[in-house]
């Protein structure tokens, strides 16, 4: 299902440590890494405490097979070139760091580049958030519990079959969180058999699912740090007839996850 993953760098130490993951996820799918930087001018968040490259892959750590391109800036923004280029590239998700809430001066892709290539790309996108006062603190390289959050709308699905994959492939507990917020009207079986439809069209295996009510974004990232989850998924930015307030529930996630956060738009 993984063939090929895109890898945005700016060569700071923020972004670097997202590679990894992206290193950890391509050994599992015998994938390739496409590393990208994007030219910007003279490149000023370059420092001289900072090295011009890219990221290296462990000696002797994995076979993945990683190719690296400085691709120049056009007239569109970080995020727009991100997503095209994993478009070009034929690439079936995208691993990058952000930041959250800490103020980091050589970051030149940022949490909002984060944010909007999480928010509005149609393929995967998964965001690992290793600085800040929440962060993730279990080693990316092995998952053991992942979590597939759901309003039961349709559009919500779409990230399932890619988060089926990662937890067949990684042996981790799929669990999905079913939420509600105040006003919805909840099924009578709690949404149990909108769920297992989901997974039978995923070609997976439905496991135990939760539901939470209330403020569910902030509900999601504290039980998510209570079970100490390895990934959380969740659809983003969905189209007509989608409830918007999923969108906003993803948004939060996003920031305040303690650990990567896989999303995409349907």
């Amino acid at each position: 299902m993984i063939r090929a993953i895109l890898f945005p760098t700016d060569f700071s130490a923020v972004a670097n440590s997202a590679f990894p993951l992206a290193l950890a996820v391509a050994a599992q799918y015998d994938a390739m890494v496409q590393s990208i930087h994007i030219a910007h001018g003279g490149d000023p968040h370059i420092t001289e405490t900072s090295r011009y490259e890219f990221p290296a892959v462990p000696t002797g750590a994995t076979q993945v097979r990683v190719i690296e391109t400085i691709v120049p800036k056009d007239e569109d923004d970080p995020a727009q070139v991100i997503m095209k280029q994993a478009e070009l590239r034929q690439c079936d998700l995208i691993v990058m760091a952000s930041h959250g809430r800490s103020d980091v001066a050589q970051f030149f892709l940022g949490r909002s580049v984060a944010e909007q290539v999480a928010r509005d790309s149609k393929i995967p996108t998964m965001i690992a958030r290793l600085y800040g006062p929440r962060r993730t603190t279990r080693p990316i390289d092995r998952f053991k519990r992942i979590l597939y959050v759901t309003d039961l709308a349709e559009p919500s699905k779409g990230i399932l079959p890619i988060t089926a994959s990662l937890a067949t492939k990684t042996k981790a507990e799929l669990e999905t969180l079913c939420i509600f917020n105040e006003g919805d009207e909840e099924p009578a079986d709690g949404g149990q058999s909108i769920i297992e439809r989901f997974f039978s069209e995923a070609n997976a295996k439905c496991g135990k699912f939760k539901r939470l009510h209330g403020g569910v974004g902030e509900e999601v990232v504290e039980y998510a740090g209570r079970h100490k989850a390895d990934l959380i998924a969740i659809t983003t930015s969905l189209g007509s007839g989608g409830d918007p307030k999923l969108t906003d529930t993803a948004e939060f996630v996003i920031r305040n996850a303690p650990c990567p956060v896989l999303c995409m738009k349907p």
